[in-house]
């Protein structure tokens, strides 16, 4: 026959085990049963055993209910409370339930009956008594950590039920609602905070239960009694056992510095950005006054030298006028001879008569352009002017085909000019539209109102003009187009430079639109000279209706 297996045994080798024990019998039955690996105290009374607990360390606790100076429960009772660190095995020879269930209540490990234990049950209730005591241990420290954790931290935490009753509260909380745990237990937000508060935090607890995720948000706050304040708020469900929603919980801390901190940096970026545009406008309105300064310092260099020139010309016309008067008489001598008639007098009478009257030309082209003059202003129809003028230069007309076409604005109003300057404007620029088109071509003559726009309103380089024009001013607007060669980009910008001309030489003596400028200047108006897309030059010639 094989030999019956050893029971399996618990390892316990090396416990300290403090055995309390009245009845020497029970005493060393048990002493058997713990073996010799295990290092065994035996006392027969309550207060030895708690003596020995005093002066020696111990992993386990075998204790008789009933010892000569303790009975029952209380026995276990007293010994807990002065030794709670230590796991404790109730011993007893009644084998009564209801005692077993009290005592295991009462924080015993495990209740034994006496005469009902082998040394495989001992051993190993003693193992899971143990870890049990560990595992207490480590619970309650556990919890300890928690509960010191949630008491501690600067943050408001609490949970709620289905109901959104409050189910816990932590001290920081509880005291912001100026509440003891037992007063918040059961309430809800609605009787602590005003009903729209209220009903906002139960709207986020339902959002919680329904998706069953996190929420979190920065929202207003207004503890009872207190101001309104800033919260950062993060909400979570509350899971049992089974996975099943059973609340809600939330944790939320004051934010209002942080809050107001991001508002006030706000608006200094605001006042930053609103400060960067008036610097911006500023450096532009710089920028255009800076350019209107230079724009005005090239004008009165400009004007200065044609002050300057006027000047001259006045001399130089002064000083030759005389001479020439001389050499006309001359002429006029010879011209009454008896030979003026035949050849080569004749010819050489004719040619310099020619030359008096281009010199005498030139010098009255020199006075108007250097004597300010006067004008004798009176209210004239314009496209009346034009007509008239148009009639002095027809002959300029007639010897290539040139084809006048006038567009005349009815119903304008009447102009205020000097009607002998301005038709000998018109002339000026009628003729040098027929000169720009030998080959014959179209001249057109053109009559309108406008409203002049802030570019319009410009003052032309070089002209000195007493009255600006400005912007939205109703103007009466000449134009002159020929569709001849049109001027070269870099003579454009000097056509009313005295002595300069795009025509041959001897053909032009370069004050014609000079004179011409300064005409219209003294009629606080502006003329300009433009190419025209296609072809040909457009002269612009603008007058005010009313003197300003």
């Amino acid at each position: 026959m094989m030999p019956s297996p050893k029971p399996y045994l618990p390892s316990t080798p090396g416990l300290r085990v403090l055995l309390t024990e009245d009845c020497s019998a029970d005493a060393l039955l048990l002493e058997t049963l713990l073996g010799t690996g295990c290092a065994v105290t035996r006392v027969s009374t309550l207060a030895e055993g708690i003596a020995a607990c005093n002066q020696a360390q111990f992993d386990l606790v075998l204790l008789d209910l009933f010892l000569t100076d303790s009975r029952g429960l209380d026995t276990l009772r007293q010994f807990q409370s002065l030794h709670p660190e230590l796991p404790i095995l109730v011993m007893s020879g009644l084998d009564d339930e209801q005692i077993a269930a009290s005592a295991v209540h009462e924080g015993a490990q495990d209740y034994l009956v006496k005469g009902q234990m082998d040394e495989v049950l001992l051993h190993r209730a003693m193992r899971y008594a143990i870890e049990r005591k560990s595992a207490e241990r480590a619970l309650r420290e556990s919890e300890a950590f928690y509960q010191s954790l949630v008491e501690n931290l600067p943050q408001y935490i609490y949970r709620k039920d289905l109901q959104g009753r409050f189910t816990f509260a932590n001290r920081r909380f509880c005291t912001q609602l100026g509440k003891t745990l037992a007063e918040v237990v059961g309430r809800s937000d609605g009787d602590f905070f005003p009903p729209e508060l209220a009903q906002k935090y139960q709207a986020d607890d339902q959002q919680v239960l329904t998706s069953g995720k996190l929420f979190e948000t920065t929202e207003e706050h207004t503890p009872p009694g207190g101001e309104k304040e800033y919260v950062q708020v993060v909400k979570s469900p509350v899971f049992d056992s089974q996975g099943r929603t059973v609340g809600t919980q939330g944790i939320f801390w004051d934010v209002t510095a942080r809050v107001r901190g991001e508002d006030k940096l706000k608006k200094a970026h605001a006042d930053l950005a609103r400060s960067r545009e008036d610097l911006l406008r500023t450096l532009a309105d710089l920028q255009r006054s800076h350019g209107k300064i230079k724009e005005a310092q090239l004008q009165v260099i400009e004007m200065e030298k044609m002050h300057t020139i006027g000047q001259m010309a006045a001399g130089i016309a002064h000083e030759v006028k005389n001479p020439l008067a001389v050499i006309r008489m001359g002429v006029d001598f010879f011209s009454n001879s008896p030979d003026a008639g035949t050849e080569p007098a004749a010819t050489i009478i004719r040619d310099m008569q020619d030359a008096l009257h281009r010199a005498d030309s030139i010098i009255m082209g020199l006075l108007d352009f250097s004597t300010p003059g006067k004008v004798e202003l009176r209210p004239a129809d314009l496209n009346m002017l034009l007509r008239s003028s148009l009639n002095l230069v027809r002959h300029e007309l007639k010897a290539p085909l040139i084809t006048v076409r006038t567009e005349l604005c009815e119903n304008l109003p009447p102009v205020l000019v000097d009607a002998n300057k301005i038709k000998q404007v018109f002339v000026n620029v009628l003729t040098n539209a027929a000169h720009a088109m030998p080959e014959g071509g179209t001249l057109t003559v053109r009559t309108y109102i406008k409203k002049l726009t802030p570019a319009e309103a410009k003052t032309s380089p070089g002209a000195r003009q007493s009255h600006e024009f400005r912007a939205g001013e109703r103007v009466l607007v000449t134009e002159v187009d020929d569709t001849g060669t049109g001027i070269s980009e870099d003579k454009l910008d000097r056509v009313f430079e005295p002595f300069f001309t795009t025509k041959e030489t001897g053909k032009g003596t370069g004050l014609g639109l000079t004179v011409t400028r300064k005409i219209v200047e003294l009629h606080a108006g502006s003329i300009q000279i433009q190419n025209l897309p296609d072809r040909g030059a457009r002269a612009t010639i603008t007058l005010r209706t009313e003197r300003g």
